[in-house]
C-alpha cells in the first residue's frame, strides 16, 4: 500500500502556550487531528498500525517556531489547501498549519536554525560574553557528557538593546540548543536573564537554502 502513497509537507506554526508541547506530545495532537478529519491519510502496518507523521526537525520545549515541518503520506489525491483547511479547523489554536507542499529537500540536508531572541538582560556583559575567544559548555552527546566549544559553531546578526538574530547548527551531524548558549552566559555573568523568548523563523540547508 506505501507504495501507492504521495508524500506531502505541512509547515505550520506553534507558538503561544503550544510552545511548552514536547514533540512527542505534538506527534500526538497531529495523529488525533488528522483522525478528525478526512484526509486519506497512510498508516503504519504491523501489529500496532498508527497514522503516519513525522516532525523533521523538533523543538527543544519552551520554543516558539514559526516555519516548522512536518511529513504525512496520503493514499489518494486531496489538494494542498483543502489539507490546511481540514487541519486548522480541528488542531488548537496556538498550532496553525501555514502551507502544505511538495517535498523538495531531504531531512539529512538540514544543516542550521535561525533563532529570533527577545531578551532582556544586560546587554553590555551579554556582548562582551558573544565576543569571547571560546564559549565552553558540558553537552550530553551519544557517548556521554562532552566539553564543546559553542564559538565556532554561533554567528550572531542585528544585536540591538532587547535582541538579536542567532544561527546554530541542527540537523542528524551536530545540533546546540539555544538553552546551552543563554546557560553558558548567565554562569559567566552570575546574573539570572530577566526574561528571554526564543523563535525558530528558518531551518536552513547545507547549501544555504531554506528547508523546503
Amino acid at each position: 500500500m506505501e507504495n501507492n502513497t504521495t508524500a506531502i509537507r505541512i509547515f505550520f506554526s506553534k507558538t503561544g502556550r503550544a510552545k511548552y508541547i514536547s514533540a512527542l506530545d505534538l506527534i500526538n495532537c497531529f495523529q488525533r487531528a488528522l483522525r478528525r478529519t478526512d484526509i486519506p491519510v497512510w498508516h503504519t502496518q504491523g501489529f500496532n498500525p498508527h497514522t503516519y507523521v513525522n516532525i523533521n526537525l523538533p523543538l527543544s520545549l519552551g520554543t516558539e517556531g514559526i516555519r516548522e515541518s512536518m511529513d504525512i503520506k496520503l493514499t489518494s489525491e486531496m489538494s494542498y489547501s483543502d489539507v490546511m483547511d481540514k487541519l486548522n479547523a480541528v488542531l488548537p489554536p496556538d498550532i496553525r498549519v501555514t502551507e502544505v507542499a511538495r517535498p523538495v529537500k531531504k531531512h539529512t540536508e538540514i544543516e542550521k536554525s535561525v533563532y529570533e531572541i527577545s531578551i532582556k538582560c544586560n546587554m553590555q556583559k551579554l556582548k562582551a560574553f558573544l565576543d569571547l575567544s571560546a564559549i565552553e559548555v558540558e553537552k550530553k552527546t551519544k557517548r556521554g557528557i562532552s566539553t564543546v566549544d559553542l564559538k565556532p559553531h554561533i554567528t550572531t546578526e542585528n544585536i540591538t538593546d532587547d535582541g538579536f538574530v542567532l544561527y546554530l547548527p541542527s540537523g542528524c551531524d551536530f545540533t546546540i540548543n539555544p538553552s546551552l548558549l543563554f546557560e553558558a552566559y548567565e554562569k559567566y555573568s552570575g546574573e539570572e536573564i530577566e526574561r528571554i523568548d526564543v523563535v525558530r523563523s528558518k531551518i536552513l540547508c547545507k547549501d544555504g537554502s531554506e528547508f523546503m
